[in-house]
């Protein structure tokens, strides 16, 4: 299983930190211009919550699927592209069911795949993740991942001991 992030959404703030932070860290410079201003994930807000949107690193990802040039492909920790394989007909764009992969298409440019890469190859990790002044996204592994599905697991089974078994008396008509 890949690595990915979550968001909690009770804890954003919708402040766009994170846009901004994922924005400098695939520019590698701290000046921003709109016309390189290409976050790897997008704050979604409504009038009661607001929540990052990111890659969900899928492991089955229907993105590397429609990809006919195989300019992504699943790397050992994230979904991984290769932007000088794309031939820009954006099957990936529409094949993500979670609407975040982004072309973008300059001409007599190679077009360059904007999707979240978990900021691969910087050693602190994930700049959204560091940056967010809430806590409200987090990398989560497989250990992770595998450590949390235990805990509620224990915490079910303690509830239904305290709780009595659920079961229900059922009538049979004859």
């Amino acid at each position: 299983m890949n690595q990915f992030i979550v968001a909690q959404p009770e804890k954003c703030i919708g402040c766009h930190t994170c846009e901004v932070a994922c924005a400098v860290a695939h520019t590698g410079s701290p000046l921003l211009a709109a016309q390189r201003y290409f976050p790897r994930l997008n704050v979604i807000k409504s009038a009661q919550i607001s929540v990052p949107v990111m890659c969900h690193q899928c492991d089955n990802a229907p993105c590397v699927a429609a990809c006919p040039v195989a300019a992504l492909y699943k790397g050992e920790e994230a979904i991984e592209s290769r932007s000088q394989l794309c031939i820009d007909c954006k099957s990936c764009v529409i094949a993500c069911p979670f609407g975040v992969i982004e072309i973008v298409s300059k001409p007599e440019e190679t077009p360059l795949i904007v999707k979240c890469d978990l900021c691969a190859g910087q050693a602190d990790g994930p700049a959204c993740v560091r940056v967010c002044p809430t806590d409200a996204l987090a990398l989560i592994s497989s250990a992770r991942l595998t450590r949390r599905q235990r805990q509620k697991q224990q915490r079910a089974a303690k509830e239904s001991q305290l709780n009595g078994p659920c079961l229900q008396e059922v009538e049979t008509h004859g």
